[in-house]
């Protein structure tokens, strides 16, 4: 209920305008029954409608005569047909409903990258020189390298490239011309893993399970729960 409550008072005014106007009330705006009159009421129009869309987004889909009934009551001073403590009600019912929905939809999404993620790894173990280390991380040398690995908590300069199973690369120090140079002891642990085998030299294709990079978290809005992902690894030199 409060997520609800922060998302009307985030909006406001503004957002609840818009909404009607995106639902294609009776406004002579909205209803495309001619132009706009000034730059300001252009300006208006054209917020309302962004916001508008965003809360069809956020909200889902509400019963909207309902709605328009409720939003018009309110502008408008009239006596709600609801008493505040079934509105409170409603709206806990909702946020209850929608969290419902989020929890088994993010739910599924897990469970549907973690079936393509052992299928992926399944495959790239069947693949020519595919290692496969006890924790489940796969790694393909590419290029040997040469001397000895780096020491323990030893800092290394890498180039690595980052992809997700379908081939989208989502970081790529190759095109910025930038290598990294990090504590192999201080990174996410499937590159740990590899890192602390690799000599100076060595290039690998590293295919990394989510228990050993993101997990069932993700990170950000791109690399989901229980992403599996799949690195280019070239050690340069030491740090």
């Amino acid at each position: 209920m409060r997520t609800i409550q922060k998302k009307i008072l985030r909006h406001g005014a503004l957002g609840a305008a818009s909404l009607v106007a995106a639902m294609g009330c009776g406004l002579s705006a909205a209803g495309n029954e001619g132009p706009l009159e000034s730059q300001q009421a252009e300006q208006g129009y054209s917020l309302g409608h962004v916001v508008g869309q965003q809360m069809v987004s956020d909200f889902g889909d509400i019963d909207r005569k309902a709605f328009l009934q409720g939003f018009t009551d309110a502008v408008s001073d009239n006596a709600a047909v609801l008493t505040t403590e079934q509105m409170m009600q409603a709206l806990a019912e909702f946020e209850t409903e929608r969290v419902a929905e989020q929890e088994a939809a993010a739910a599924a999404l897990a469970e549907q990258n973690t079936l393509a993620g052992d299928s992926f790894r399944d495959q790239f173990a069947q693949q020519p020189g595919v290692q496969k280390l006890a924790n489940g991380l796969l790694y393909q040398v590419i290029e040997a390298g040469a001397g000895e690995p780096p020491a323990e908590g030893a800092t290394v300069t890498l180039h690595y490239r980052g992809s997700l199973i379908d081939g989208t690369e989502f970081d790529d120090s190759y095109s910025r011309g930038e290598p990294l140079t990090v504590p192999i002891d201080r990174v996410m642990p499937g590159w740990s893993a590899a890192l602390e085998r690799m000599p100076v030299g060595a290039k690998w294709k590293v295919v990394i399970p989510p228990s050993l990079a993101y997990g069932e978290q993700g990170v950000g809005g791109f690399i989901e729960p229980n992403t599996t992902l799949v690195f280019e690894l070239e050690r340069l030199a030491n740090g």
